[in-house]
């Protein structure tokens, strides 16, 4: 049964990827010059935002599982990700990751994981959405100071974003593999035990102890020398990049298309009814279509909207932003073609993010208002060219997202002592309580 559910989601999946590639070309031999704008507007985001804050941390997590280190991370983090989340320890840096790093970072990293044998199936969809989270950079830098031109507005999201986050995996940690063997990570294999893992005379020593045997145990198992290792890392980290690059441009001409044959006007009525529930009448369907297909176009083309009020804006926005937009649902199922986890769990949840998102904007807008008192407008990227009249630019205008490894990376690190630190407190109490 569960081939023929394989084998038929395949098949689906390649027939939407070749409808789609054929509308590209279409469009492209239609609207050459449009197709070619927006195509460079798509790899301008890819090349300034993704590829720079991506890069260093796809291969950080391939050099981490081939020499052990998350492995061995992952038993120090065990017991937060079990007690939170009932997940393993080892996706605890697919968690950090995604909180910092942003998307697709998560789902890479639990694709990773996945192809190790290191989580079930069940699993693998639960972290992967739990993962898929936008990044303080693109929430309060872009969306915030450069879309809005308040840095506090962006704070407001990245708060919202984050609870809704956690909300949603929280309701889902109910869901439990009746076996880790639901679902094998490649034909004939079995996923790997905690009892596999570890000798009985190291289950019941010292946290610190296992961690470390099991970086050696796992170093050893890969058996990669480091240059190997690095050669492999840099090229499937390149290759996963050049996927999401690849989806980004196909999303920008398909919505650039949209814009040309007015195709939001046929779908106006659905945003009006749905806008109606807030007394609003004004016209955001061409907003609704970009933000459904790409989410940093979204973004931009809510944060433009001038006689929306702010809180049906930022409402509609936080949506948005949980939703994650069509295309990272692609590179999200692009990045898991090799596993074997359903795309149906993560649509799920992108809609349950959504949802707890714009109401959470809503019951938290008062008590986060303070933020906003003596709020003075912020300008980052701005274009002084032309008329020199100051005007946002999208997506960046001569800055790019290179520079900011080092500051990404510390906050990565703190966030990982965080988790490690409460991980151990839990871990004592439950020794005390046990004594």
């Amino acid at each position: 049964m569960q081939r023929m559910h394989t084998k038929y989601g395949s098949k689906l999946s390649t027939l939407l990827l070749g409808g789609l590639a054929a509308l590209v070309v279409v469009s492209i031999i239609l609207f050459p010059d449009r197709a070619f704008q927006s195509s460079l507007e798509g790899l301008t985001i890819w090349w300034k935002l993704v590829f720079p804050a991506l890069l260093p941390f796809f291969i950080l997590t391939e050099l981490f599982i081939g020499f052990g280190v998350l492995q061995g991370l992952g038993v120090l983090l065990e017991p937060i990700m079990r007690k939170l989340f009932r997940l393993p320890g080892v996706s605890g840096w697919a968690l950090a990751s995604g909180l910092i790093v942003g998307f697709p970072s998560g789902a890479r990293i639990t694709a990773s994981l996945r192809e190790k044998r290191l989580l079930s199936r069940l699993e693998t969809e639960r972290l992967t959405a739990l993962t898929h989270l936008c990044s303080p950079l693109f929430l309060i830098m872009v969306v915030g100071v450069g879309f809005l031109h308040s840095a506090r507005l962006g704070a407001i999201l990245a708060i919202v974003h984050y609870v809704a986050a956690i909300l949603t995996g929280l309701l889902t940690r109910h869901k439990t593999d009746k076996s880790r063997e639901d679902a094998p990570a490649a034909p004939g294999e079995q996923p790997e035990s905690e009892a596999d893992r570890l000798p009985l005379k190291l289950q019941t020593a010292s946290i610190w102890l296992r961690a470390l045997y099991t970086m050696r145990n796992a170093h050893l198992h890969d058996g990669r020398t480091f240059g190997k290792l690095l050669g492999d890392s840099v090229i499937t980290s390149v290759q996963a990049l050049m996927l999401i690059g690849g989806y980004m441009m196909i999303f920008s001409v398909l919505i650039n298309v949209i814009s040309i044959i007015h195709l939001t006007h046929t779908l106006s009525f659905v945003t009006d009814y749905l806008l109606s529930f807030m007394n609003l009448t004004t016209d955001t369907a061409p907003q609704w279509i970009k933000g459904i297909l790409e989410i940093h176009l979204g973004a931009y083309a809510f944060s433009q909207i001038e006689d929306l009020p702010l809180l049906p804006q930022l409402s509609l926005l936080s949506a948005f932003l949980g939703w994650g937009g069509l295309s990272a649902h692609a590179q999200v199922a692009g990045l898991h073609q090799k596993t074997d986890a359903r795309y149906v769990a993560f649509f799920v949840a992108r809609i349950v993010h959504a949802l707890l998102a714009f109401a959470l904007t809503i019951v938290l807008w008062k008590p986060l208002s303070f933020l906003l008192r003596n709020d003075q407008p912020s300008f980052l990227w701005l274009d002084t060219s032309g008329s020199g009249k100051t005007a946002r630019a999208f997506p960046l205008n001569g800055e790019a997202a290179w520079g900011l490894w080092g500051p990404v990376t510390s906050q990565l690190l703190l966030l990982l002592s965080a988790m490690l630190i409460v991980s151990l407190l839990i871990q004592a109490f439950g020794r005390r309580k046990q004594h």
